[in-house]
């Protein structure tokens, strides 16, 4: 990964972002009477911050365990998008696939794709180990002070997460200036299908893809 501050850098800091994002994530579980063990395994296996919040939601609303479950798997599957993405500017053949492949977030996804060239194999582990150490000891820590936390507080530590993500798309933004354009068009598209009432995890599906897919096919526009 060719970046100024190296993996190590850009894992530091999705790390810190992740830390206090994840202590809301954790005070969530606790506050709604899930175990220890069930939130720091929610967050030890499923590793994806928006989701979690979204089942934790639909948990608080009497939701089963198969609806949480498959509304968290069509959320996520933009993972899939971004890991196809990121497939052929891999090298190295150190880090089996699918170990990377768990460590993609939308936010290990932007700062890695934003990078010129090829992207180490074990660059990449580096940042996702990081970013993951967050993520866990984040939700630990929120488990722990559960309960000293205002409420105010837990919903900002909620919302960082997309003001983080927000923080490593403007610098891809600003070097290339067309890429505003699918950008706004994917969010307007997402915004609308949910108008509709569309759920999260379909219209993020639904818009990503079909935005790009428009925008790679036009023969108007370029990234460049």
């Amino acid at each position: 990964m060719r970046s100024t501050r190296g993996p190590v850098g850009v894992g530091l800091t999705i790390l810190f972002g992740y830390f206090f994002i994840a202590i809301a994530f954790g005070a969530g579980g606790r506050a709604m009477g899930l175990p220890a063990v069930a939130t720091a395994g929610f967050s030890v296996f499923v590793f994806a911050g928006a989701s979690q919040f979204m089942a934790l939601s639909l948990l608080a609303q009497g939701a089963g365990a198969i609806a949480v479950t498959l509304a968290t798997l069509v959320l996520n599957l933009r993972h899939l998008v971004m890991s196809l993405a990121l497939r052929e500017r891999i090298h190295g053949s150190r880090v089996p696939r699918p170990i990377l492949a768990f460590g993609i977030t939308d936010e290990v996804f932007a700062a890695t794709a934003s990078q010129p060239g090829a992207i180490g194999d074990t660059d990449l582990l580096v940042t996702e180990l990081l970013a993951y150490t967050g993520w866990v000891g984040g939700t630990v820590v929120g488990y722990l002070i559960g309960g000293l936390l205002p409420p105010s507080l837990e919903r900002a530590m909620g919302i960082a997460l997309y003001a983080m993500f927000v923080a490593l798309i403007v610098p891809v933004l600003r070097r290339s200036p067309p890429c505003l354009a699918p950008a706004l068009a994917a969010g307007l598209v997402n915004w609308g299908l949910q108008g509709l009432g569309v759920p999260v995890g379909i219209s993020l599906l639904v818009s990503i893809p079909a935005v790009a897919v428009l925008f790679g096919f036009s023969p108007g526009w370029s990234p460049e």
